[in-house]
């Protein structure tokens, strides 16, 4: 279904859809977002509060009408995408930041609220990965005559594994986290980014 995540009548009624034609829920993944950039003085309110209901909203809204069908089911997994932004950020990416820190809070939150419910809640925090979003800053101030590659080469070599991931490399973890062989995860962040955050980037 073609959902905005951020209006909570369209969420319900997704998951609604959901139950109905599978007969319950069982797995949440929460990975839509919006990123813009600014920074506070130059983000304007409209743009803040969009960034906040898309990528902080949707992970209530689908908490607050999805929990409930999982607890019928007798538990579930929530997975979370955040980013290596919510632990160190670059700079003129306010609004976005702030969201994936609000994300790392919330999945702690979700987990300890409804872990006796059997509903285990993780988040995961990719680096740089080949994505519509990475394409729009790969992008950049040159637009669509930018060298997409190139960026990906560039933005590779920052990460000590030398490269940017893939998504099915985020979707493998996102998939273990949600099978029965991660049950006894719950309330963490598992960062998959390459080796960026090991290290202070000073040589």
């Amino acid at each position: 279904m073609a959902v905005d995540v951020s209006v909570p009548d369209q969420v319900r009624d997704a998951v609604a859809a959901g139950v109905e034609r599978f007969g319950g829920l069982d797995i949440i993944v929460n990975s839509a977002a919006v990123h813009p950039y600014g920074t506070a003085t130059s983000t304007d309110f409209d743009t803040w509060n969009q960034a906040m209901s898309v990528n902080v909203g949707s992970i209530y809204l689908t908490a607050h009408f999805g929990i409930p069908e999982m607890i019928k089911r007798g538990g579930g997994a929530i997975v979370n995408v955040a980013s290596v932004q919510g632990f160190a950020c670059q700079q003129n990416v306010a609004a976005y930041a702030t969201t994936k820190g609000a994300i790392h809070t919330l999945t702690r939150s979700l987990a300890l609220d409804y872990a006796r419910s059997g509903i285990r809640v993780n988040s995961v925090s990719p680096g740089s990965i080949r994505s519509p979003i990475l394409e729009k800053a790969a992008r950049g101030e040159n637009g669509t005559d930018a060298d997409v590659e190139a960026a990906y080469r560039r933005f590779g070599e920052a990460h000590p594994i030398g490269r940017i991931g893939e998504p099915e490399e985020v979707a493998e973890l996102i998939a273990f986290l949600c099978s029965s062989k991660a049950g006894f995860c719950t309330g963490a962040d598992y960062k998959i980014d390459g080796g960026l955050t090991a290290g202070i980037g000073v040589k």
